[in-house]
């Protein structure tokens, strides 16, 4: 049996950076390889921890590429990606790994670089840390962990020594990190010029304006419809899409497909039939 849960961050230092904590802790009993889930390109920023390894492999663009045991960075907007479990001589399997949602602006606020270093390399979490020695005591502890709540216990305790850290925290990230149909209009309403917004948002977050904000209404419509369909209310998708700004339907569906690989009731059927929320 595997625990699989999400929590959001109760510590307000923290709260200004990390959206929330995901682990997966247990014990594999199946031998036969299969499909686990598919992950979703999204705005935030990933830091994931892979304790065991061997365990799983990503489909991702015609490509496979194996999840070992070690850290990994993802701040790639991308396309989606499926997860595959592999299969093994052996009834069971220790699984055991933890993952950190950033918003967007944390790498660059925390550790002083711009996503825009690094898109489309193979980045570990040690490779921006910092501090090697600090970074490996805290990996060796989060390993030894018995459970998921004590690994965020370890983790955030060593961010929020890297948060105080930060001198003058960027006033405009809040404005940055809501979405904004037009850049001349939010040009407007900050004061600043389309050119400047443009450079801000590329060396902050590594993507340009018109990117980050097409993924950031994405990011909202798909947490709107994950909590319509966990409460059990109906979701009627032509006014979901004319809430969030879509010229019509068609339009949706077509960015749907394009950050999904499915359609919106695909969607649903496939993510609620069983009242599941087991996402990446």
């Amino acid at each position: 049996m595997i625990h699989y849960e999400e929590i959001f961050p109760k510590n307000l230092t923290a709260g200004r950076y990390v959206r929330s904590y995901t682990f997966s802790i247990g014990e594999i009993t199946e031998t036969d390889s299969r499909y686990i889930t598919r992950s979703f390109p999204t705005f935030l920023t990933n830091f994931y921890f892979e304790f065991e390894g061997g365990l799983s492999e990503i489909r991702k663009n015609n490509k496979t590429e194996s999840i070992d045991k070690r850290t990994y960075v993802n701040c790639e907007i991308g396309s989606w990606s499926d997860i595959y479990q592999l299969s093994s001589k052996y009834e069971k399997r220790q699984v055991k790994n933890f993952k950190v949602d950033f918003y967007p602006n944390a790498v660059f606020e925390i550790f002083g670089v711009s996503p825009s270093k690094f898109n489309g390399y193979d980045i570990k979490v040690e490779d921006i840390w910092g501090d090697t020695s600090s970074f490996r005591l805290m990996y060796d502890e989060m390993e030894n962990a018995c459970c998921g709540r004590k690994m965020i216990e370890i983790f955030e305790r060593e961010l929020i020594k890297k948060i105080d850290r930060i001198k003058s925290p960027n006033p405009y990230i809040p404005y940055f990190l809501k979405y904004h149909e037009d850049l001349e209009g939010f040009s407007r309403i900050l004061g600043y010029s389309p050119r400047w917004i443009q450079k801000h948002h590329r060396e902050i977050f590594g993507y340009s304006f018109r990117v980050l904000q097409g993924s950031l209404r994405f990011y909202n419509v798909i947490d709107f419809i994950n909590n319509c369909g966990l409460s059990g209310r109906t979701i009627n998708f032509s006014r979901v899409a004319q809430d969030f700004g879509y010229y019509d339907q068609a339009h949706f569906i077509k960015d749907f497909k394009k950050y999904t690989g499915m359609t919106p009731l695909e969607y649903t059927a496939g993510k609620f039939k069983n009242l599941l929320r087991f996402h990446w």
